[in-house]
C-alpha cells in the first residue's frame, strides 16, 4: 500500500525542453513539456499535468502553440534574435509550476 502511494503520487514536476533552444528563423520551434514526477524521481504513471504557458518577456520574438489541458507547448520563432522568458501554471490550481529562457540564435546557425 505505501509503494503504491509513493510510485503514484506527484511529488513535483520537471520542465523539459527540446530541443535547448531556438534559431531565428521561421521554421524553428521547441517543444516545452510539464512531466508529473513521483518521490522516486520517476515519471508519474497514469498522470499528467495540464499546464497554461504565458510569455513573460519576449513576445514580439515567439509564438506559443497550445492546446487547452494538455501538458505541452510548441513554442515557435518569429525569425528574430533574443531571449524570451516563458511562465510555466497549472491549469487545475493556477500555481506557479516554473519558468523557463529560450536563447534564440542568429538563423544562419541552422
Amino acid at each position: 500500500m505505501l509503494l503504491e502511494r509513493v510510485v503514484f503520487t506527484t511529488s513535483k514536476f520537471h520542465i523539459e525542453m527540446n530541443p535547448k533552444i531556438l534559431y531565428a528563423a521561421s521554421r524553428s520551434e521547441l517543444v516545452i513539456e510539464v512531466i508529473p514526477v513521483n518521490i522516486i524521481g520517476f515519471r508519474t504513471p497514469f498522470s499528467k499535468a495540464p499546464s497554461a504557458f504565458v510569455i513573460e518577456e519576449g513576445q514580439n520574438l515567439v509564438e506559443i502553440i497550445q492546446q487547452d489541458g494538455v501538458s505541452s507547448a510548441v513554442i515557435k520563432s518569429k525569425g528574430k534574435e533574443g531571449e524570451v522568458v516563458i511562465g510555466i501554471y497549472s491549469v487545475k490550481s493556477g500555481a506557479f509550476l516554473g519558468r523557463v529562457l529560450v536563447k534564440i540564435l542568429p538563423g544562419e546557425m541552422a
